[in-house]
């Protein structure tokens, strides 16, 4: 048996490396196990991408083995294997490229150094404590959005809408119903107007990470999404490729901003990834701007989204 490795380490490679799985290891192996291997003279972890019983092209003797099982903990589940070949496909990056995106640098290093406690979450509690009271305006879009067969709504607003309150009443049903809401808003002078007002409703168990979360922090916010703990996530494009165990609604707020587009290696679209997020978790996806992007409206056109106004200034 063989197994197609990514390694925790950039090469020049566009794929994935094959190894080995000796027999003493055959009945423990699993998909997207971290494991170690030799690379380049180097001992170093890498996770299984697929397993296969034979290589007809290759001679065993130049094959190198699997050294051992690093962890049997899985780091990547679910949608996020497909997520994962989508972004390397679709922006034509390396297979490790799109692996990085998914990991915390903080915890990658914990990997390699053994100290991964997977087991180690906080609990959160969260208690909505806000008068809202929507005009017959919103709550007839809340409705709409609730009741779109199209899991993919563009929210055009004009601007004192107050749309915000139509996004605290999606995130109150979707919570209730034991579900995790991600919140994207692209430009940190936006944070202290919505995301005060998100804190000030449902309290400190929100998490809110920006450029002054250390590494550390999100190794942990990382386990306390992974374990369904955490309910709402407030953050920038980054925030997709958490691990999301029941993900039932994706706000993007100012969807046009171009600072949804990642211009670092591996570039991607937060735009088209929350697109394929939709399809592949079966998740409802918010867009929502007072200038939506062309190719939003293209999309509209081509009934991709379900369109919906806002045009009335709050009260």
């Amino acid at each position: 048996m063989y197994a197609y490795i990514i390694p925790f380490w950039k090469t020049f490679d566009d794929v994935w490396f094959t190894y080995k799985i000796p027999d003493f290891l055959k009945s423990g192996i699993k998909l997207w196990q971290v494991v170690e291997i030799e690379l380049k003279n180097e001992i170093v972890n890498g996770i299984i991408y697929e397993v296969v019983s034979d290589l007809k092209l290759w001679d065993d003797f130049k094959i190198k083995e699997i050294l051992s099982i690093r962890y049997d903990f899985i780091f990547i589940w679910n949608y996020r294997l497909e997520l994962m070949k989508f972004i390397s496909k679709n922006y034509f990056t390396p297979i490790h490229n799109s692996l990085s995106l998914f990991l915390p640098k903080n915890l990658v290093e914990k990997i390699k150094n053994w100290k991964v406690d997977t087991s180690k979450v906080k609990d959160y509690n969260y208690t909505f404590v806000f008068p809202l009271q929507l005009t017959t305006k919103q709550d007839k879009v809340y409705k709409e959005i609730l009741e779109s067969e199209n899991n993919k709504i563009l929210l055009f607003w004009v601007t004192w809408s107050w749309k915000t309150e139509i996004y605290i009443k999606l995130i109150k049903k979707y919570i209730d119903e034991d579900k995790q809401v991600l919140f994207l808003i692209p430009e940190i002078i936006l944070w202290n107007q919505i995301f005060t007002k998100i804190k000030k409703v449902f309290w400190n168990d929100v998490i809110i990470l920006n450029s002054t979360i250390s590494e550390a922090v999100k190794t942990k916010y990382f386990f306390d999404i992974y374990h369904n703990k955490a309910k709402i996530i407030l953050w920038t494009r980054s925030a997709l490729f958490y691990p999301y165990n029941d993900l039932g609604l994706i706000i993007i707020d100012e969807e046009h901003d171009n600072s949804y587009i990642s211009d670092q290696s591996p570039r991607y679209n937060a735009v088209e990834i929350s697109n394929k997020i939709s399809d592949l978790n079966n998740s409802k996806l918010l867009l929502a701007s007072w200038t939506p992007s062309i190719n939003s409206m293209y999309k509209w056109i081509k009934k991709e989204y379900n369109l919906l106004n806002l045009l009335e200034k709050y009260k």
